[in-house]
């Protein structure tokens, strides 16, 4: 009793359940008042049939049952039918769901069968094989049986081709909504009804796609599939977009999957049992599907025995006629369609299966990565000492969320062996004992003795694909940190060496490929040549005591063929056995991997609103409060706090590097787990509608958090800001400029539109910032946590973000509590209204600013910048006129340096103008990421080409064909010669050997064994010649494909998603790894078997020819159209599953800032959105796959058919022998017809994996990483810093340059800064001096050589970079130091020390930056471990290690305390750096006014060029202009002086 609703197309269905009768009057009647006693008197009619047959049930001698109360009956029926069809005719497609109810179906199918059971004894058994049936003598009740013959199979065809008519009460007959009311529908459904708060989502771009064409259909068009014939017509014709798909219908949905997963499992359960729970009714129709599907194959033996035996018979007895054997041939046929749709069934329920439990994995792996513990120490307890080895790293993610999910579709063959091949084996091994008596017992009992030889092989198969996944993950890994970090890979000029290091892994991983290759061809050669010793045997022993025949023969061949290709199936089974059970032990482990602390566990309870705060709370990184093991004070957490943040004001956070002042704000979003205590902060129950459910209980209220790395993603700049919000256009410009962000979107010809790429690579550092900072100011949250978001600005931007944003008196910021991470304690101390003060994870101090002042003052912390601002607090520095720069040229965002905004200016002033908003062709022009390129077409002749040169070219293909020929002949020829053997004795029409004596028969039978053991043989061999092909071109374009990434241009990788490349490396080289090859040789066995038998029925038959063409001519036509189709079909596919890679690989690294601004249910929302997609294109190529079968199928069971009828049309000139061998091969018709299409549109699916790797190995590649002339260089060049730089002009493209003319000529061992406002070119100028973008006139020279005439890396581990956000690896402190092993330990042990780093020293013993105890401890993916500023310092290390000639730093510092900065400051003016040239782009213009020389660029021009002490006495230049606006005159111009002094 009830309603369940669910989704057909855009609008709510209710489907009334069987049992509510009030809303169903007109099924009830039907039910009770015709159905059922319909059922009971056709039930009655056919038991008394039964009765009327006699005992001998060989003749048919009961009364006639097909009188005219029959006939009225059925007239009567098929008039409501006609009705009903006309009705049906006249109303449109989707008001009209059909005719009739199941019970109506079953009775007219069982009057079917009781019509067909009493023809079959009335004509076709033996004795009335003389009864005519139509024509002269025919009887009268011979016509009424027939006419009720012909009557119940025209009401059965009218019920298959007819739909079901609509319930009363339901919904069916609704139209659909159009895409509008689709948008009201979403919109209500996430609007929580008692707040009235519109849930947000990440996507407002909701495609529309057509309903499924399988809702609603016959019940033949759903056996047939004819509702996928104008989806193929569609995508044959035109390259299909998204929206052409249809949408699966809702039962295979993802929401539909994990609703069924949530009800059925039990979470104490393992997860196969649960998803064996969950879908159950799957499993279930597979239990009874695939007992049904053996029957209908073993249906073929039974029906050849007994066309054999009656052509035996008629040889005796012409006189007996061939209606008998038309008979058996036309039960050939009916029987094989039956197979034929059963099978397909079958199929596509395994499929469908397969899709809830696919559906249901992706729904765990995302709600896992939400709760993922990603940040701090504990993401490193995985770690083992290799690079790139870590269970928890990032690689190992991408490798599961691809790979493995696509793994799942081994599932299907699982299924179908675990429940096929004990079916396959009972049943064969009864026919056969019934058959051939002890003999056929024998033959099966050896055939399974040999399956259980080959279990040391597999167990070896399995542990190999063990090592495979762990030697694959290390690879991903190492791949993707380079993708990631491959800026620092080209700035230090490692390119070179990581693609030899990834192609050790590979090589490692293609080792491992080559052992399972000849273990998978060892276990290949046991099960193929274990058939041939099982029939020898077999026929042997059977050969002592009868004498061999066609009839017994060639049934026990078509038996063993059927065993045989469960047989033939299983290496490859096995292989896919182990890989599906590796992935999913794989899955299972990501499943319990570490996650964050449940809220409701660390939250106090009863909390207002706006308070946060902590109480006697301790919170530790590495997961040890369910540890007990004490607590030592080395694993480093937070203890002690107890702290509550007043509300509504700014409290200041400070404290040395390494203090754990992030950790502080991490602790409160919940990144670090609670050992005692209580977090205090707002807490809300979760009422956002979740397709996936809800992960907590409780989520985050009211908070914003904005990390120290800002974490943005891959969308535009308003995207990012808005995070889901509802855009508000006057809030959003007034965000715009409290960050300083207007001046930064004149520099963008698309404005705000602007697409940044994967984590914002196309911005700046600052930029990033300030994005990040603008998201957290636009939402409505009150509390906002913000980490350092001055470090990355100068002190001009700063100071307008301090004064306009933090501490603003606007609506956008009354009342609103702000916690402030900074080491720009001077700047910021005099505005607060609380400070607390962080030291070794401890708060040292807490209290108001005065109060902070005085323990600042009296050193009581360390590491704090005691020095207050001489400046007025209460005003910004005076702006000056020419400091509002409205750029013209549109530079491009890399070369935005993140410094000050050019013009804040007032934001009133800007909203009409709209800086924000863009036009139409900015919109084009703002689109960074574009829409992944899809080839279309036949697969291009140079894809061969790439793919078989590196095997051995042409020479290689024609020895697997020749192999793999020799092998399908020699197979054939046996048969073929066991059908010579056993011809008709000449003159006596009669089919068996003579007697011969026992040395004859073993003769004969051991050149049989023979045929078949080289057969399998050669067969071995082939599948090792294949293999060995296959992993040369894998090789091959693996080493090709990472070159062609690490060599790209940095345009290319700005604009590539990271999931896109990885697809690359994940799933299209495992393509080639494995598909390809074994597609080729499982397409060429069917069709020389095909081949051959159409050649051999030909022969015999020479008019069955023209039946071959035509059979050829339908099989190109179904052929083409479906290769086409699904060609098309599969590259959307690809295309539509990297967006899901995509966000994955947002999800991975921002999961802390989605749960801190409580976006989990966003973003499950935006996952399913997209999985969607990709489940439309895999729904549609699934359902045109199934399309191609069963008209493959119909097509053989009539070549069949047809074979038969021609054996019986030349029945006096056809031996028995010879037509048991065209039946037998006759009968495999279907199945090699079904491979050969089949395998050929998964090769062509696998080539082009080849395709898209082919897409970026043609890219844009930078200059050469050697040259010639570098030979010609002196030995250690540069031997000197010396650099001249002459008439410099260089950009992005060749269009826009962004360097305008610099000159301007540096000593050796100079220090020179390096400072400017936004967009003034001094990163670009960093990047020319590396050649990351090139110099389109002027020159370069260092050492007294032009750099253009250097090879890249020859140049650039000449030179060394410190860049503002260090990149660093998975692995050892020493492999991020020296990856190569190029220096010794004790001077990377120097360098830690030198930078603070090195723990156990007595001078920095307590230094709180310092985070290694030796080269060997380990650092998370992306230094996860470590913070920020002790990443610069890993970075700083760096430069010590290699001591290059030339030294540049890009805001090296910027994310270390003041005393830290001085501590490096002195590092760099040591020893190390004694002999280098120093460029240093600073911030803080207290780093590098003690330098020798500051450069000033302006626009890409050399403004100013001196000493500090000299520009700083010009009071109408750049440089004073910019010491006057940081707040620390006073102090810049003392220091400049001194240096003077010094």
């Amino acid at each position: 009793m009830g309603v369940d609703v669910v989704r057909l197309g855009a609008k709510p269905v209710s489907i009334i359940r069987l049992g509510t009768w009030e809303h169903d009057s007109i099924e009830r009647y039907l039910l009770f008042d015709a159905v059922v006693p319909v059922l009971v008197a056709a039930v009655v009619r056919w038991l008394s049939s039964r009765a009327s047959i006699n005992a001998s049930r060989r003749m048919y001698t009961g009364p006639r049952l097909c009188g005219s109360d029959n006939l009225l009956e059925w007239a009567a029926v098929s008039a409501v039918a006609v009705r009903q069809l006309s009705a049906y005719l006249a109303s449109t497609r989707n008001q009209y769901y059909g005719l009739f109810g199941h019970m109506v179906f079953a009775f007219v199918v069982a009057n079917l069968c009781t019509a067909i059971t009493q023809t079959y004894w009335s004509f076709f058994v033996p004795e009335q094989w003389n009864t005519p049936m139509w024509g002269t003598g025919v009887s009268a009740e011979s016509a009424l049986l027939e006419i009720r013959l012909v009557i119940n199979t025209a009401a059965t065809l009218l019920l298959l081709v007819v739909r079901k008519l609509p319930k009363p009460g339901s919904t069916d007959d609704t139209p659909l909504t159009s895409f509008e009311e689709t948008e009201q529908l979403l919109d209500q459904e996430l609007v929580d009804s008692s707040t009235h708060v519109r849930q947000r989502r990440l996507s407002t771009n909701l495609v529309t796609r057509r309903p499924s064409p399988e809702i609603g259909n016959s019940i033949l068009s759903n056996a047939l599939f004819c509702w996928v014939g104008e989806l193929i017509t569609l995508v044959q014709r035109r390259r299909p977009q998204i929206e052409d798909l249809c949408d699966p219908p809702h039962k295979y949905s993802l929401d539909a999957s994990w609703k069924r997963y949530c009800n059925s499992a039990q979470r104490r359960d393992s997860l196969v049992r649960q998803l064996v729970t969950a879908f159950r009714y799957e499993i279930l129709a597979q239990v009874v599907l695939n007992p049904l599907s053996v029957a209908l194959d073993y249906m073929q033996p039974v029906l050849i025995q007994q066309l054999l035996r009656f052509i035996a018979c008629y040889s005796n007895d012409p006189s007996i006629g061939l209606r008998y054997g038309f008979f058996l041939a036309i039960a050939m046929l009916f029987s094989s369609l039956a197979a034929t749709a059963v099978q397909q069934q079958q199929d596509w329920g395994a499929r469908t299966l397969l899709v809830h439990i696919r559906n249901t994995l992706v729904a765990l792996l995302t709600r896992k990565t939400m709760r993922r513990r990603t940040k701090g120490p504990a993401v490193s307890n995985g770690l083992s000492r290799g690079h790139g080895a870590s269970d928890a790293s990032e690689g190992r993610a991408y490798n599961i969320l691809s790979s493995d999910i696509q793994r799942m579709s081994n599932l299907i063959k699982l299924v179908r062996a675990s429940m096929l091949m004990p079916i396959q084996l009972l049943i064969g091994a009864y026919y056969m004992y019934s058959l051939l008596g002890v003999a056929g017992i024998l033959g099966t009992l050896i055939l399974i003795l040999a399956v259980f030889m080959t279990r040391r092989l597999i167990a070896r198969a399995k542990r190999i694909e063990v090592k495979l996944g762990k030697i694959n993950d290390h690879r991903l890994a190492t791949i993707n940190e380079v993708v990631r970090g491959i800026v620092s890979v080209k700035l230090f000029g490692w390119g070179s060496r990581f693609v030899d290091l990834i192609g050790r892994r590979r090589n490692s991983q293609l080792v491992m490929l080559w052992k399972r290759a000849k273990v998978r061809s060892l276990i290949n050669l046991c099960t193929l040549g274990s058939l041939p010793f099982v029939s020898f045997a077999t026929f042997l022993v059977y050969s002592l005591q009868h004498i061999l025949d066609a009839e017994s023969i060639f049934t026990a061949i078509a038996v063993f063929k059927i065993i045989q290709r469960s047989v033939e199936s299983m290496p490859l089974l096995i292989a896919d056995s182990t890989s599906f059970y590796v992935s999913f032990r794989r899955i299972e482990t990501y499943l319990t991997q570490q996650e964050v602390q449940p809220l409701e566990t660390r939250a106090a309870p009863d909390v207002a609103q706006d308070v946060v705060g902590f109480e006697n709370a301790t919170l530790l990184w590495n997961g040890s409060a369910h540890s007990d093991e004490p607590l030592g004070e080395e694993t480093f957490g937070l203890r002690d706090l107890d702290v509550q943040f007043p509300c509504g004001g700014l409290t200041l956070i400070g404290g040395p590097t390494g203090s754990g002042k992030s950790s502080l704000l991490a602790a409160l979003v919940g990144e670090m787990e609670l050992v005692e205590g209580h977090v205090r902060l707002p807490v809300a129950p979760d009422t956002d509608y979740q397709l996936l459910g809800s992960l907590s209980s409780t989520v985050i209220d009211n908070i914003a958090y904005v990390p120290q790395e800002p974490w943005l993603r891959n969308a535009t700049i308003r995207d990012n800001i808005l995070f889901g919000e509802p855009f508000h256009h006057e809030r959003y410009e007034h965000v715009l400029h409290m960050c300083a962000l207007l001046a930064d979107l004149h520099t963008f010809v698309a404005g705000d539109m602007t697409e940044i790429g994967e984590r914002g690579i196309t911005l700046s550092g600052g930029q990033r910032q300030r994005v990040a900072l603008a998201r957290a100011i636009y939402s409505q949250r009150k509390i906002l946590l913000i980490d350092d978001c001055l470090s990355a600005v100068d002190a001009h931007t700063a100071s307008h973000i301090l004064h306009k944003c933090l501490l603003s008196a606007n609506e956008l910021m009354s009342g609103r509590t702000c916690l402030l991470v900074t080491h720009h304690m001077a700047m910021c101390l005099p505005h607060c209204d609380f400070v607390v003060l962080m030291q070794g994870g401890r708060i040292a101090f807490q209290g108001t600013s005065a109060e902070a002042l005085v323990a600042m003052s009296g050193k009581q912390i360390t590491g704090l910048d005691a020095t207050t601002p001489k400046s007025s607090p209460d005003k910004l520095p005076e702006q000056h006129e020419e400091d509002v720069v409205i750029r013209t040229d549109h530079t491009p965002s890399s070369d935005v340096d993140g410094d000050a905004d050019l013009s804040y200016g007032d934001p009133s002033s800007r909203i009409n103008s709209s800086v924000s908003m863009a036009n139409d062709v900015a919109l084009v022009h703002g689109k960074l990421v574009q829409e992944e390129v899809r080839s279309h077409g036949l697969i291009k002749l140079k894809t061969w080409k790439m793919y078989f040169a590196p095997c051995g070219g042409w020479k290689f293909v024609l020895a697997c064909l020749g192999c793999i020929g020799a092998t399908q002949f020699l197979a054939m020829y046996k048969d073929y010669y066991l059908a010579k053997r056993l011809g008709s004795e000449e003159g006596t029409g009669t089919s068996y050997i003579l007697p011969e004596s026992p040395a004859s028969v073993m003769s004969w039978l051991v050149v049989y064994l023979s045929f078949g053991v080289l057969s399998a043989i050669i067969s071995s061999l082939a599948l090792l010649l294949t293999y060995s092909g296959s992993l040369k071109a894998s090789a091959t374009l693996h080493e090709l494909l990472i070159s062609s990434i690490v060599n790209a241009m940095p345009r290319f990788l700005d604009t590539t998603p990271i999931g896109r490349i990885m697809a690359r490396f994940t799933r299209d080289i495992q393509a080639v790894d494995d598909e390809i090859m074994l597609g080729l040789n499982n397409i060429m066995r069917p069709l020389i078997s095909l081949t051959i038998t159409l050649i051999t029925i030909s022969s015999v038959v020479p008019p069955f020819a023209i039946v071959g063409l035509l059979v050829l001519a339908l099989y190109a036509h179904f052929t083409w159209r479906f290769i086409k189709a699904l060609r098309n079909s599969k590259r959307l596919e690809s295309t539509t599953f990297a967006p899901i890679i995509s966000l994955y690989s947002e999800m991975i690294p921002g999961s802390d800032l989605i749960r801190a601004f409580a976006m989990e249910s966003a973003y499950m929302s935006e996952m399913e959105q997209r999985y969607s997609a990709f489940l439309s294109a895999d729904f549609s190529r699934r359902s045109m796959s199934r399309w191609m079968r069963i008209r493959i199928g119909i097509v053989s069971s009539f070549v069949t058919f047809i074979t038969a009828w021609f054996i019986l049309v030349n029945i006096d000139t056809i031996s028995s022998g010879l037509a048991g061998f065209i039946l037998i091969y006759t009968v495999n018709f279907w199945a090699d017809s079904t491979v050969i299409v089949r395998k050929y549109g998964d090769l062509e699916l696998s080539l082009n994996s080849v395709e898209r790797i082919h897409q970026y190995l043609d890219i844009d590649h930078e200059a050469p990483s050697q040259m010639p002339s570098d030979g010609a260089l002196a030995p250690g060049w540069p031997n000197t810093g010396t650099l001249d730089v002459h008439g410099l002009v260089a950009g992005y493209t060749e269009r826009m340059s962004v360097l305008h003319g610099l000159s301007f000529t540096v000593g050796h061992g100079k220090k020179i800064g390096v400072v400017g406002r936004t967009g003034a070119g001094k990163s670009s100028l960093s990047l020319a001096l590396l050649r990351m973008i090139e110099a389109s006139s002027g020159s370069i020279v260092l050492d007294g050589v032009d750099i253009a005439n250097v090879g890249l890396e020859r140049l650039r581990q000449s030179i060394t970079i410190i860049p503002q956000n260090p990149i660093l690896f998975n692995g050892t402190i020493r492999f991020n130091l020296d990856p190569f092993g190029d220096y010794s330990d004790p001077l990377l042990l120097e360098a830690l020390q030198r930078t603070l780093l090195l723990k156990g020293l007595p001078a920095d013993e307590n230094s709180s930056v310092a985070a290694f105890g030796s080269l060997d401890d380990l650092i998370a993916d992306g230094g996860q471990n470590l913070s920020l500023g002790q990443r610069q310092l890993v970075a700083l290390a760096r430069a010590l290690v290699r001591r290059s000639r030339l030294v540049i730093m890009d805001e090296a510092t910027a994310s270390v305390d003041f005393e830290t900065d001085e501590s490096m400051q002195r590092a760099i003016r040591g020893v190390e750096f004694s002999d280098s040239t120093l460029l240093c782009i600073a911030h803080r213009l207290r780093t590098i006014v003690d330098y020798d020389y500051v450069l000033v660029l302006d626009e890409g021009n050399v403004v100013e060029f001196d000493t500090p002490a000299r520009l700083i006495q010009q009071k109408d230049g750049y440089f004073y202009r910019l010491c006057e606006n940081s707040n620390e005159f006073e102090m810049l111009q003392a220091l400049a002086y001194r240096s003077i002094q010094d």
